[in-house]
């Protein structure tokens, strides 16, 4: 597939058919991501592929701690929290679905990376670690969006319950859980963005 053609596919999938998902497709977008770059060449990447059902489940509900949020009236509780209108949207749509998604994938990756403890960086440039492992995220949903496979980038507000579940050492962090399979629907068009009113050109205009 055409690289721009790849861009237009990739989109973020929370609903999946129950369907196996192959395992050369899986390896070939993985292998995708490790072609991304990296600080200081230090590719610190792990993969953890959870496919058994039941194992992924109590990984989910137990060490994620994962769960829908139905309750129309505790989700804009929630939302209130933030000024941004389309990140409300956002939740809205992915509150109810949490722990459904993560069930019903055929398979959820989790994608760890090493670094210093947060709490000791003082710089942007200590959270290169971190922006290595999204470059590599990245590669790897264009690639199964090539796959015909999607999935969507769950951000864990606490990893600690997940880390121990798996056993994930101490000096690794969780990047993303990204449950992905088949997608239930085709997924809909991107939508497009507006450049000239994001482009500066030699300054801040």
């Amino acid at each position: 597939m055409e690289f721009y053609q790849a861009l237009k596919k990739r989109r973020t999938v929370r609903e999946f058919q129950d369907k196996d998902v192959p395992e050369a497709a899986v390896r070939r977008a993985l292998a995708a991501g490790l072609r991304a770059p990296c600080n200081a060449h230090l590719k610190s990447w792990q993969f953890i592929l959870l496919s058994d059902r039941e194992r992924k489940s109590r990984a989910m509900s137990e060490g994620l701690r994962a769960r829908d949020m139905k309750d129309r009236g505790e989700i804009e509780r929630f939302v209130a929290q933030f000024d941004d209108e389309e990140l409300k949207k956002v939740y809205r749509r992915s509150l109810p679905l949490q722990l459904t998604m993560m069930l019903q994938a055929r398979q959820v990756l989790v994608v760890c990376y090493k670094m210093k403890p947060l709490a000791e960086c003082r710089t942007l440039f200590e959270l290169n670690p971190l922006a290595s492992a999204w470059m590599c995220i990245e590669n790897i949903m264009l690639a199964l969006a090539v796959e015909g496979l999607f999935g969507c980038t769950y951000t864990p507000y606490q990893a600690k319950g997940l880390k121990e579940f798996l056993g994930v050492p101490a000096a690794y962090e969780i990047a993303a859980v990204i449950p992905f399979g088949f997608p239930k629907d085709p997924p809909a068009e991107n939508e497009v963005e507006d450049l000239d009113a994001r482009l500066h050109v030699d300054g801040w205009k």
